[in-house]
């Protein structure tokens, strides 16, 4: 069985027409880089806008619950460090 080249399969040594696979390809990276495109100017202009009044408040209050947890976690422990002695080193974790 012989080797045949490729330019022998593909019609002798003319040059192949590819104006087909343009047409069917160029639409769809077309499509891509404005998808892309426009996705970098959405997170853009979220990133220059910053949080809006309520959602600083939001984050203000979640912030103010979770100090308050933090320091009652600490009350615990503390209880718990004289009260039972060694009860960290029982902790599964």
């Amino acid at each position: 069985m012989d080797i045949v080249p490729l330019a022998a399969i593909l019609g002798g040594n003319r040059l192949v027409d590819l104006t087909g696979l343009v047409a069917v390809l160029a639409p769809f990276l077309l499509m891509a880089w404005y998808m892309k495109l426009k996705h970098d100017r959405g997170i853009r202009s979220i990133g220059s806008q910053g949080l809006g009044a309520e959602e600083q408040r939001a984050l203000a209050d979640m912030n103010e619950i979770a100090r308050r947890m933090e320091q009652r976690v600490e009350n615990l422990e503390r209880i718990l460090d004289t009260e039972l002695a060694g009860w960290r080193s029982r902790m599964p974790l």
